[in-house]
């Protein structure tokens, strides 16, 4: 089972599959049950292209990032907590700051990079 779960927590860690789903399947698994996986720059880059590229709604990247940003089983690369908790807080909550656009989508992923 905890093979399993990790995966789960793998593919909503990498977007694998459908937003909606792998949230829904994530939530099964209590949190604490399993080692915390790493959110890092490359997973938030890929998201960021995959609204880009149309293959997303801006929407999907709010509810993905919102479940990301909540689950504690989910921790963020080191050296680079507070650029990527400050990516998960606006994307998950672009009523305070500002919409999800292609304009905001391109600035956070310039931003990313440039701390490769």
């Amino acid at each position: 089972m905890a093979g399993h779960s990790r995966q789960v927590l793998l593919d909503l860690l990498r977007w694998n599959g459908q937003v909606d789903d792998l949230i829904a399947a994530a939530r099964v698994i209590p949190e604490g049950e399993l080692p915390a996986v790493v959110f890092d720059r490359s997973i938030a880059q890929a998201a960021l292209r995959r609204v880009l590229s149309g293959e997303a709604l801006p929407g999907d990247l709010t509810a993905w990032t919102q479940e990301l940003h909540m689950r504690e089983d989910v921790d963020v690369e080191p050296g680079h907590e507070d650029l990527l908790t400050q990516f998960l807080f606006e994307m998950s909550t672009p009523e305070l700051f500002e919409p999800i656009t292609r304009k905001l989508c391109s600035r956070w992923l310039d931003a990313l990079r440039a701390t490769a």
